[in-house]
């Protein structure tokens, strides 16, 4: 008995370190090295090649040759796509959307993308919310709310170039962007920062800030937001930004999203 207990024990250690091995791949922008994943984890060498090896022959990392550095498998990625298949969006948002509303006291909701519009699917407001023309299954263009900037902030500028030529970009107050190319330096600004800002562009007094939320094809599929008055938006610029990023990538964790995978889709 204490020969199987000693085994499973080695069996676990092992186990539990290929995994953060997996974990560490997965967490970065690129191909590692054997020894940086070795130092990193406090890992022998030997130890992480021989574990490597094992990830390697079923699938869940490859390696090239040319550079001796690991990435992220074919394998990995159907895990956890199959991970994926049951899960719902509002579910998964609905409880970071609460806790925005109640940390802030604004107004937090949550939409995506169809057509060239954004769509309002979930909505909670928090103690100060004011009252807002922004209801469960409203749309708004894409080019003057923090939402739809910040989902097309993910795509290519032929694709945005296409929507817009489609929907055109409508001025809704003075402060509204109506020039393409004044856009699409917005939208280089909201890559840079991790998060878009509706200056008044569709409602003067009112303010929003939003962040996308990422899904395993590392597209936006959705967007997270915080809107309220401007004074109190301005004021509170710092903190709400850092809670909307941070609710943000946890959602998009969650639909599977690593950003090593998305430069590598």
């Amino acid at each position: 008995m204490m020969g199987i207990s000693s085994n499973n024990q080695k069996t676990n250690s092992a186990v539990e370190r290929a995994l953060t091995i997996l974990e560490y791949i997965s967490s970065k922008t690129g191909p590692v090295g054997v020894n940086e994943i070795a130092n990193e984890l406090s890992l022998a060498k030997s130890t992480t090649h021989r574990l490597l090896d094992t990830l390697k022959s079923r699938g869940f990392v490859v390696q090239d040759d040319t550079i001796e550095k690991y990435d992220i498998g074919l394998k990995a990625i159907e895990v956890g796509m199959s991970g994926l298949k049951n899960w719902n969006l509002v579910d998964i948002a609905s409880a970071y959307i609460k806790q925005l509303a109640a940390d802030l006291s604004e107004t937090s909701f949550l939409a995506v993308y169809d057509e060239g519009e954004i769509v309002y699917v979930y909505k909670v407001e928090g103690q100060r919310a004011v009252i807002t023309n922004s209801q469960l299954g409203t749309r708004k263009p894409v080019h003057c709310t923090a939402l739809g900037k910040a989902m097309m902030s993910s795509l290519h500028l032929e694709e945005v170039d296409q929507i817009l030529n489609e929907k055109g970009m409508e001025k809704f107050t003075e402060k509204t962007i109506v020039d393409r190319q004044r856009f699409f330096e917005e939208l280089s600004k909201i890559r840079e920062l991790g998060y878009a800002m509706d200056d008044e562009e569709v409602e003067i007094g009112l303010t929003c800030f939003a962040a996308p939320i990422y899904s395993y094809t590392g597209k936006a599929v959705a967007g997270i937001s915080v809107a309220g008055p401007t004074e109190r938006m301005i004021q509170n610029k710092n903190k709400i930004t850092e809670q909307l990023l941070e609710a943000s990538n946890f959602i998009s964790r969650r639909l599977g999203y690593v950003p090593a995978m998305r430069k590598s889709l």
